[in-house]
């Protein structure tokens, strides 16, 4: 496949750390257990690496192996889930220190929850065998799913060393969007590296496929471009699991949702937390079911900590029965409220909107044209999870909403983003802390920048500010 054929997301494929983005930490503590082979056999002679996809897990094992000259041997576990091709393809390979080329071997076994199937338990068995003799680091690769997932893959947890990888932050996953477009030489609007960024979930390799959808053959691309992305999969099923969960029955079933969808349990306890005040709305419920929650949060933190993972199956009973058997005395009748409310803050009269029930959720629709106040409506409805209609005219609050604490973060990411470099510059030139040049410095410098521009010109220019930043001070 030629160059200007090959798919973008494998186009960019990182050849080395530095085009890596994110999990900067994971990174770091896989490339010190693969230096620490130089010292001798460690104790611990895998690595098992774990994470929703595309976040970088196999790019980050190609870049190292790269970085450190070492010679990688990829095996697919999908493809050899057997003992016996297992033995014949790996076996022999694991007990030779180094290549021909006189390089350092990796083994990596990548999609490893291909055999996670009980008719593959002699597979999981073969590489367990194989991790107790080998002679080079191996890694282990597996994308996390649901909660019974380090059950199934005990036999390799429990002699590996752990290593998660996160969804892709978005300030990393915007720096990476333009190193792309810079590349390719083409003009892609800002406000589209945004809207891609911010629609990716963590997922780099499928914001990559987006960004190819709406841009290649172009040599311009704006918002227009963007219309035809549909909304990605993984949104679809979210809700739906946790209807069926604030429904279940018996702890059993809701265990079994979960353990049966793909949602990595972070992003599960992150949706509950976002909605059990509109599933939870009597108040004694609601203190209930955050208590359970709260619960789960340290069996969570704890089993990460110590890295004794059966804490949690303590976790998920807090998390989906302990929420769920909460609710007692709740209508709910929250997420109704929940909008009444906050359209009533908006200060316009109280015919100014129409507040309705349908089938998906609330919708708010103003009844008149909205003009100059639609962007401060359409920022104060976003902050509680409703979306614009395109073509409807309204807001529309689904009954299950995603987690609104990443998107606030996200829209304060360009002004967080100035405050640290002007911070570190105020640090560096007044050999102060940067949480000093926070505290005390910067407040005094935004009087000054907004009462004199004279003044407020040559701080810039001693402090070397850009246009942008200098803008921020006097905002």
């Amino acid at each position: 496949m030629t160059e200007e054929r090959q798919p973008w997301a494998r186009k960019f494929t990182p050849c080395s750390p530095d085009e890596l983005a994110g999990n900067e930490g994971a990174i770091r503590q896989l490339r010190d257990w693969l230096r620490s082979w130089s010292k001798g056999i460690p104790e611990q002679k895998a690595a098992f690496i774990y994470g929703p996809p595309g976040v970088g897990k196999t790019s980050s094992v190609v870049a190292l192996a790269n970085e450190l000259d070492h010679d990688l041997m990829e095996v697919n576990a999908s493809d050899y889930r057997t003992k016996k091709r297992l033995n014949e393809l790996v076996g022999r390979a694991a007990l030779q220190t180094v290549t021909i080329t006189g390089r350092r071997r990796i083994i990596l076994f990548d999609e490893l929850e291909g055999v996670s199937g009980v008719q593959d338990r002699g597979g999981i068995a073969a590489i367990a065998t194989i991790i107790k003799e080998t002679m080079v680091p191996i890694v282990l690769i597996a994308t996390s799913i649901g909660e019974s997932w380090e059950d199934k893959f005990r036999p390799l947890v429990d002699i590996s060393l752990h290593i998660e990888f996160t969804p892709v932050p978005f300030g990393a996953m915007l720096r990476r969007l333009r190193t792309c477009v810079v590349e390719l030489g083409i003009s892609v609007d800002e406000e589209v590296l945004e809207f891609l960024a911010d629609r990716s979930e963590g997922d780099l390799r499928s914001t990559l496929n987006d960004l190819e959808a709406v841009a290649r053959g172009r040599e311009r691309v704006t918002m227009a471009d963007c219309d035809g992305l549909a909304t990605r999969d993984r949104k679809d099923y979210t809700p739906d699991a946790l209807m069926k969960l604030f429904s279940a029955k018996t702890l059993r079933d809701a265990r079994r949702i979960v353990s049966s969808t793909y949602i990595d349990y972070d992003t599960l306890f992150d949706w509950i937390y976002e909605n059990i005040p509109v599933v939870l709305d009597d108040p004694g419920d609601l203190a209930e079911g955050m208590d359970a929650l709260a619960l789960a949060d340290v069996y969570q933190t704890r089993g990460k900590r110590t890295q004794e993972y059966r804490l949690l199956k303590y976790m998920f009973n807090d998390m989906t029965g302990g929420v769920t058997f909460s609710k007692v005395n709740s209508e709910g009748a929250g997420l109704l409220a929940l909008a009444r409310s906050k359209v009533a803050k908006l200060g316009f009269p109280p015919r100014g909107f129409t507040v309705t029930e349908t089938p998906n959720g609330v919708r708010i629709k103003p009844t008149k044209y909205l003009g100059n106040d639609w962007r401060r409506v359409n920022t104060a409805l976003r902050g509680v999870g409703a979306g614009w209609v395109r073509g409807g005219g309204c807001w529309e609050l689904p009954y299950f909403r995603p987690p609104q604490l990443v998107w606030r973060y996200r829209r304060t990411w360009g002004s967080r983003r100035r405050l640290r470099s002007i911070s570190e510059s105020v640090a560096s030139k007044c050999h102060i802390s940067s949480q000093e040049a926070v505290a005390e410095v910067i407040p005094l410098m935004k009087v000054i920048y907004q009462d004199n521009p004279d003044m407020a010109g040559e701080i810039s220019a001693w402090l070397e500010l850009d246009d942008k930043e200098a803008k921020w001070l006097g905002s």
